[in-house]
């Protein structure tokens, strides 16, 4: 007869759960953080083309693409950092982080530059380059996550405390 297991005895898992548990928490705070930012940093995208509209520069984004794009760069990296600094990330990831939505903004303007890419959308303006730009960031900030990924899924102490 085999004993129940109780608080002093540790249950056993199963090598797939220890496996897919950190899986499942990757991908949430992937989907967390990719609408967090976009979410985030469209909000300040509108305020931001809202206000120059207001100072008399209606056309900005169609008159300067280049600044526009990187605009919604900084914008989608200060929404990333905001929301990471609410759930309490490292400073160091933080800033990594929310770097790839500026990283992002730089080759979609060398793409621009060098290549004449600007991408065919049937949202004029600067909502239009968002929607776009959100997918590339989004990408790049997952690369980033998966280099990390001991440290997003919650695991990165966890050798260490089972060696003690």
């Amino acid at each position: 007869m085999q004993a129940r297991p109780t608080l002093e005895t540790p249950r056993r898992s199963l090598p797939a759960v220890d496996y897919l548990r950190p899986a499942g928490r990757f991908v949430l705070q992937f989907a967390e953080m990719c609408a967090a930012m976009c979410a985030g940093g469209i909000a300040l995208d509108f305020v931001f083309f809202q206000g120059a509209a207001a100072l008399g520069y209606p056309s900005f984004f169609e008159q300067n693409r280049e600044i526009s794009i990187l605009i919604l760069g900084i914008n989608w990296a200060i929404a990333m950092g905001v929301w990471m600094s609410i759930r309490k990330h490292p400073l160091r990831h933080n800033l990594e982080m929310s770097s790839t939505a500026v990283i992002a903004a730089v080759l979609l303007i060398l793409a621009y530059w060098w290549f004449g890419f600007a991408p065919a959308t049937r949202i004029p303006g600067w909502f239009g380059q968002a929607m776009f730009q959100c997918g590339p960031s989004c990408a790049l900030m997952g690369a980033y996550m998966l280099f990390n990924y001991r440290h997003y899924t919650g695991t990165a102490g966890l050798h260490a405390q089972h060696m003690a």
